[in-house]
């Protein structure tokens, strides 16, 4: 049997190796950074579940340079029982920071993250996360980009209304 060349050795290892930081995380560093300021951890189990899954992470989540804005996923435990966050982060002196609580409690397991754009859109649907009784204007539109969390065809999406969170759940 003819032995590697060293070229084609180190390049077989960098195949199946990959980068390892990605192996073990599934988001950048800068975000684990800072859910670890939130008391808020990585969800490691994120993506052991079929089908495609987006990631937990997205960049641009406000107007304004991609990079200044993100959102996340994290998790907390309490006697066993988790508990997950969207963290929803700005950088740097943006202009349009948030108006909204920058981490949402949320119940479910999460889905992945993508940044909603419709302006044709109105809130008809969307409820207060606060007081999932009330709802927003309907005919209101949606003046800015959304969080959308989904997977397998549950969807939920976050919108920053006049200071308040809503939230449109599909499935």
């Amino acid at each position: 049997m003819r032995a590697l060349s060293p070229i084609a050795g180190v390049l077989l290892t960098l195949i199946f190796s990959g980068p390892v930081y990605s192996q073990n995380h599934s988001m950048p560093r800068e975000l684990l950074e800072l859910a670890k300021e939130n008391r808020c951890n990585e969800i490691v189990d994120f993506f052991n579940r079929p089908g495609m899954v987006k990631p937990p992470y997205v960049y641009g989540c406000l107007p304004g340079a991609e990079e200044k804005s993100a959102a996340f996923w994290c998790e907390r435990e309490k006697n066993g029982t988790r508990s997950f966050l969207l963290i929803i982060t700005t950088k740097g002196d943006t202009q349009n920071k948030l108006k909204c609580s920058e981490a949402i409690e949320w119940g479910n397991f999460p889905g992945g993250l993508s940044i909603y754009r419709n302006a044709n859109d109105t809130l008809k649907g969307f409820r207060y996360l606060k007081n999932p009784l009330k709802k927003p204007p309907e005919k209101d539109k949606l003046t800015g980009s959304a969080i959308l969390s989904e997977y397998d065809g549950v969807e939920a999406l976050f919108y920053c209304y006049k200071g308040e969170w809503v939230v449109r759940m599909k499935d």
